[in-house]
């Protein structure tokens, strides 16, 4: 059950984030202007590394699939704008991540860096038009949620990066 909680957390990131935006549309707070589900859309950068170093480099998009079926049944021009500029930012988040021969931490920065803003644009451009404060709002608050992942990197050592779900926290007996 525990090869799950990754993918989960990933996949329930992209919907919360979708969610909001559908309910909420663009937000105002503390002087930022920004689509409501941009905390959880944030996370999803961070969680996507822990899913492919768990999972592998290609498993992120089946999940990121998942999440854009079921908002496209809700909302077709959320989940258009959604996939398209997950689908983008995603690339270079994964390909950041997969080449850079950096600490897992350092690829986390630096992967967001490049993917967080690309991703707000595309995405605030697609689902409410070309909106410059909605746009830097969107990265920034991105940027930084995707930062919370950071106390959970002690576990990235007992992550197994082979693919053997049988040995993810073996100490604790789980998975055998």
């Amino acid at each position: 059950m525990k090869k799950y909680l990754w993918p989960a957390l990933y996949l329930s990131s992209i919907l919360l984030g979708n969610f909001f935006v559908m309910w909420f549309g663009i937000v105002k707070f503390a002087g930022l202007t920004f689509p409501a589900g941009v905390i959880f859309v944030g996370l999803t950068f961070s969680f996507r590394d822990f899913v492919q170093r768990q999972w592998g480099d290609y498993a992120c998009w089946i999940w990121m699939g998942l999440a854009t079926v079921i908002t496209f049944f809700l909302n077709r021009q959320i989940a258009i704008a959604s996939v398209t500029a997950f689908f983008v930012s995603e690339l270079v988040d994964w390909a950041c991540f997969k080449y850079l021969k950096f600490s897992f931490r350092k690829r986390i920065y630096i992967s967001n860096l490049f993917s967080c803003p690309l991703d707000s644009i595309i995405f605030v451009t697609l689902a409410f038009g070309w909106f410059w404060p909605a746009i830097w709002g969107q990265a920034l608050i991105k940027y930084l949620s995707g930062l919370l992942v950071l106390p959970f990197l002690g576990l990235k050592d007992r992550i197994p990066a082979d693919n053997n779900y049988t040995d993810i926290f073996p100490s604790y007996g789980v998975g055998k």
